[in-house]
């Protein structure tokens, strides 16, 4: 009885170690950068009026954040899932406003001082994309604009993914 124990438990090791040599290698990230910031942009903008969704990362609703991530993944540029990892994403954009192209991340903090709280998508023009709680909208970042001038004191930094 023993032997049969011995045996049962040899031919389970084995097999075990069979599989687990045999398992395929996970899938690999895009390294492929399909787009520049141009068709980024366009990616963006084509979600223009899409309704907010918190969480959202589709095409039926997007959050701030999942607005930026859906529009980098369409060209092949993985980004974290939440604004205040994207605010580590890229390269830092400084003089921020003066710097910026289009593409740039946009950083905004709800309280001065505090950490990010919002990101959107610079188009140029001194405008950029973002979801909104009335979803996915343009603004302006001009201080002598009402909306613009508000954006501008929240306004902590930009990052830039792609040249």
């Amino acid at each position: 009885m023993s032997a049969a124990i011995g045996f049962s438990l040899t031919i389970g090791s084995g097999i075990a170690r069979r599989a687990a040599r045999e398992q395929p290698a996970p899938p690999q990230p895009p390294h492929t950068i399909t787009g520049n910031a141009k068709d980024i942009v366009q990616t963006a903008l084509a979600a223009l009026g899409t309704p907010y969704e918190w969480g959202g990362t589709a095409e039926n609703g997007f959050d701030c954040s999942g607005l930026i991530q859906y529009a980098y993944a369409r060209h092949g540029i993985r980004l974290p899932r939440m604004s205040r990892d994207q605010a580590h994403s890229g390269s830092l954009v400084t003089p921020v406003v003066e710097a910026l192209h289009p593409g740039d991340i946009l950083l905004f903090s709800a309280q001065p001082g505090g950490g990010v709280t919002h990101v959107g998508m610079y188009v140029g023009e001194q405008t950029f994309i973002h979801s909104s709680n009335t979803g996915v909208k343009l603004s302006r970042l001009e201080p002598h604009d009402s909306d613009g001038g508000w954006w501008l004191t929240r306004l902590v930094g930009a990052r830039r993914i792609v040249e």
